[in-house]
């Protein structure tokens, strides 16, 4: 996959034309105000995105930065709700006190998997950040921790 078009639209938004045909609208503001990416959000500066010499990313050469297609292609999927956040995967396991092999143990898959979702690589598939919900339960209450029991409905009208 490769860019073949991008647009700046403010504020921090690109429209990026991909070789598949697809085209993404893309948030990088949460990318762009990230440690070393600051000259990135300003206006003047941001405008002047241009297409990465081979196509596999966005890149302001002005400054020698920019942002590889498939860091674009996830944040997309994340921000249609295509797919788990990196930044929710992250905190699971910190959270948690996981490594990224015991991540990987919990999951039932391999360690390079959970390296490629832990770094942001690739996205998440909903059904991961369905499984880290579900360990995490059960973990809960594995160690005792039940969840209240839902009232029902005909204790909550005895009381009114």
């Amino acid at each position: 996959m490769k860019v073949n078009n991008v647009e700046a639209i403010q504020p921090a938004t690109l429209k990026v034309e991909l070789s598949t045909g697809k085209t993404l609208v893309v948030d990088v503001s949460s990318y762009i105000t990230s440690p070393g990416y600051e000259r990135i959000a300003e206006p003047s500066l941001f405008t002047k995105v241009q297409v990465e010499e081979w196509g596999h990313g966005v890149e302001w050469r002005e400054i020698d930065m920019g942002i590889d297609v498939d860091t674009l292609y996830r944040l997309s999927r994340e921000q249609a709700g295509k797919a788990f956040p990196t930044e929710a995967f992250n905190s699971w396991m910190k959270k948690n006190s996981l490594s990224l092999t015991t991540a990987a143990q919990a999951l039932g898959l391999t360690r390079r998997t959970v390296i490629y979702y832990h770094c942001g690589h690739k996205p998440i598939p909903i059904y991961i950040g369905l499984a880290c919900d579900g360990w995490e339960s059960r973990q809960r209450a594995s160690r005792g921790f039940k969840r209240p029991a839902a009232k029902s409905r005909q204790s909550s009208l005895a009381v009114a």
